[in-house]
């Protein structure tokens, strides 16, 4: 069903129009959704506008007598707070749960408390359940089922009339499934790639098949960030790595206790050695001061032309972020510093997004899902090394806010894999990401509308990769060495001060820029 353009803008006069690729994905929901497929994933890169398109399907479902009510779930106070912004502008309905209210908008973590009284709703009423940032849902982890959150959309959805999933990186870095979503067969025999067959039925596998075999996701849109970027809708994110060119690593044998020198070209050659990892390398004060500075030289220089313009810091934990907070403002910068430690990070964040202070540091409080445009600087520092989180820190800085601010900078240290992450961003659904291992021992429903359509995949685990760890967590590499000295070389060279491990950098750092190539 197409509702045409004047029946869409009516009511919220105030907003924008719908951007083509919003107003495509709204007609493909309307005309692909049905007690068939009850069932959408919108799948648009970060900063494409997700949340507008979802309060607008909602509205266009209520006017043409589909649902009653839209229940939203979202991964962080602030970003349920933003999408309930968004839907009560668009619907013209309070979103506070109550009486005459359009719906109601919660935190997955709040999810299971509420379950019965949401599943009561459903029964009674017909609702359109959104889900944002999908990838926090797992319908099967480590063969133990479905996590917490997978498991209560699973049990929600069943009542539920619609589903609408949304995320820009719709995959699990721990190798498991997303909940209500489908998924095709794909060949393990290359020459059988083109090759795709319907999913598994809940509690059924495909008679003669074998053991395991491998699904791929399949998104009911897409969005990908060339096609934002080609549309004027996302920033071109121009990508530096910074690295050194004499590197030495000072230790003590031990066996002989005798002190010994190793020399690198380079900081992947360094992060060979097992003396040294990633997680302790964003907090050694040469290379973490150089990214910032970097950072900082960048952010002054788009001032000039635009002075709201922001940067993001994301820093390995609390205690790091403190401390980058720290050194900023030594070089004179005004910072907002959010963390899970200070009750009123939520007001400041909100702060933030209105003024015009230049930096915000911060730890996950908005790596995802937070909307502030004015940010155009990104400065990775954090120790978490997996694809979907580098892509959601990048899709802080890239979202437009006109024609003047056409691309974005971000800079992080010159490690192998995020080097590869940063090449990885046009390719918009990772083959390997996207893919996970499913097999008829130790099947798990995933729900589906009592019988289970396609999307009711049963999963079987892969062996778990490294995942984000909570606010404040040491890196799952961490060396555990003993107690050793840093110093900088050259003219700068400041003395020497004991941290872990003994790394001295020439006072040379140099950096590389990706070539992205993203645009067409």
């Amino acid at each position: 069903m197409k509702l045409p353009s004047s029946t869409r803008d009516a009511g919220h006069e105030s907003l924008p129009p719908l951007r083509p690729w919003q107003s495509a994905c709204l007609d493909q929901a309307l005309a692909t959704l049905s007690p068939r497929h009850p069932h959408f994933l919108c799948q648009a890169t970060p900063g494409a506008g997700k949340m507008r398109l979802a309060a607008e399907l909602a509205k266009a479902l209520m006017e043409r007598g589909d649902i009653d009510h839209v229940l939203y779930c979202g991964p962080t106070r602030a970003v349920v707070k933003a999408a309930i912004e968004t839907l009560q502008t668009v619907l013209g309905r309070p979103m506070h749960g109550q009486l005459g209210a359009a719906g109601a908008g919660l935190t997955y973590h709040a999810l299971p408390g509420r379950l019965d009284a949401l599943k009561h709703l459903g029964q009674r009423h017909r609702v359109l359940l959104i889900w944002d940032e999908s990838h926090h849902a797992a319908g099967h982890l480590g063969g133990e089922g479905p996590n917490q959150w997978g498991m209560a959309l699973m049990g929600l959805e069943r009542q539920m009339t619609y589903t609408l999933a949304l995320s820009g990186t719709p995959w699990r870095t721990d190798g498991s499934c997303l909940p209500l979503l489908r998924y095709l067969e794909v060949a393990d025999d290359p020459r059988e790639s083109e090759a795709t067959l319907p999913a598994y039925s809940a509690g059924s596998a495909k008679s003669g098949s074998a053991a395991s075999t491998s699904q791929m996701l399949l998104p009911d849109f897409v969005y990908t960030l060339q096609d934002a970027i080609r549309d004027g809708v996302c920033r071109y994110p121009r990508i530096q790595l910074v690295d050194n060119r004499a590197i030495e690593l000072t230790g003590f044998h031990p066996r002989t206790g005798r002190r010994e020198t190793h020399r690198y070209a380079s900081i992947p050659q360094l992060l060979r050695h097992p003396a040294i990892d990633y997680g302790s390398l964003v907090r050694l004060d040469a290379p973490m001061q150089r990214v910032l500075n970097l950072s900082r030289q960048q952010l002054t220089t788009l001032r000039q032309q635009d002075p709201d313009a922001a940067g993001l810091v994301v820093a390995a934990d609390i205690d790091h972020a403190e401390a980058v907070a720290q050194q900023l403002e030594a070089d004179g910068q005004d910072v907002c510093l959010v963390s899970s430690r200070d009750p009123l990070s939520h007001a400041r964040l909100e702060g933030f997004r209105e003024e015009s202070t230049p930096w915000i540091v911060a730890v996950g409080m908005v790596a995802e899902g937070v909307d502030i445009p004015r940010l155009r600087v990104g400065c990775y520092l954090s120790h978490i090394r997996t694809e979907q989180h580098f892509r959601q820190v990048v899709g802080r800085i890239i979202r437009r806010r006109g024609e003047h601010d056409p691309d974005c900078h971000f800079y992080a240290l010159n490690d192998t894999r995020l080097a590869q992450m940063a090449r990885r961003l046009s390719d918009d659904l990772p083959q390997d990401l996207a893919t996970v291992t499913v097999g008829s021992d130790k099947a798990v429903p995933l729900g589906g509308h009592g019988t289970a359509p396609p999307e009711g995949a049963p999963m079987k685990p892969t062996p778990p990769a490294p995942t984000a760890p909570p606010e404040g967590s040491p890196d799952d590499n961490a060396s555990t060495g003993g107690e050793v000295s840093v110093a900088m070389d050259g003219s700068s060279a400041q003395g020497t001060v004991n941290v872990a491990p003994d790394v001295a950098f020439s006072a040379s750092f140099f950096e590389r820029l990706i070539a992205l190539r993203l645009a067409p």
